[in-house]
């Protein structure tokens, strides 16, 4: 089976997690690149071996703990890190989605990848959707979620955008500005513009 791969993607803060629990609420699988690579990053997993055997990144690790906000820290401060760190974790989790596409096997099957935009390597979607909101509630929403001050989220959002590649020419924007029943009826619709979702 070939199954219909379809990306959910989009800018921090924009609601790509509320995107996808819509989704499995309509019965769909759905990988998220965040889990996928939390796994990765344990003890004696791939990316972690691949982080600790990098000497740029030895000040990121407490003996064998990886401490994952000092890590963010260190590549927030220096985009060159992150392209680093993207270099080495970017193509396992590439290939550690498609084993999971696979071990799955459904017709149709969401993928959340947060910087599916900004990775080194991706895989070809079949199907984009990228979730955004203006950028005063984008802020607002990362600023609550993090529980960090409106300066640093908007510093955060414009650093991700400023990583961002050439985006699919074919994607489909989901705007998410009001209310999450607005967001459920949005994307209920587009699925089934899509002849992804058939029912009412």
């Amino acid at each position: 089976m070939n199954p219909n791969k379809i990306v959910i993607t989009g800018t921090i803060g924009s609601g790509k997690s509320a995107v996808s629990e819509i989704v499995k609420d309509l019965g769909f699988k759905v990988i998220s690149a965040d889990e996928v690579n939390k796994k990765l990053l344990e003890e004696g997993g791939q990316n972690y071996e691949a982080i600790k055997a990098d000497p740029f990144f030895r000040k990121a690790f407490d003996g064998n703990i990886l401490d994952k906000k000092h890590l963010a820290k260190m590549i927030f401060s220096a985009p060159d890190l992150m392209k680093r760190l993207n270099s080495l974790t970017h193509p396992i989790i590439v290939r550690e989605i498609e084993n999971e596409i696979n071990r799955i096997g459904e017709k149709n099957i969401f993928i959340e990848i947060p910087l599916f935009y900004q990775m080194t390597v991706r895989f070809p979607a079949d199907l984009v959707l990228f979730v955004e909101a203006d950028k005063n509630i984008q802020a607002q929403r990362l600023a609550k979620r993090d529980d960090i001050g409106g300066f640093y989220a908007e510093s955060k959002i414009r650093n991700q955008e400023a990583l961002m590649g050439p985006r699919y020419a074919n994607e489909i924007v989901i705007k998410n500005n009001t209310s999450l029943e607005d967001l459920r009826e949005n994307v209920k619709k587009i699925l089934r513009m899509e002849k992804i979702y058939e029912s009412n």
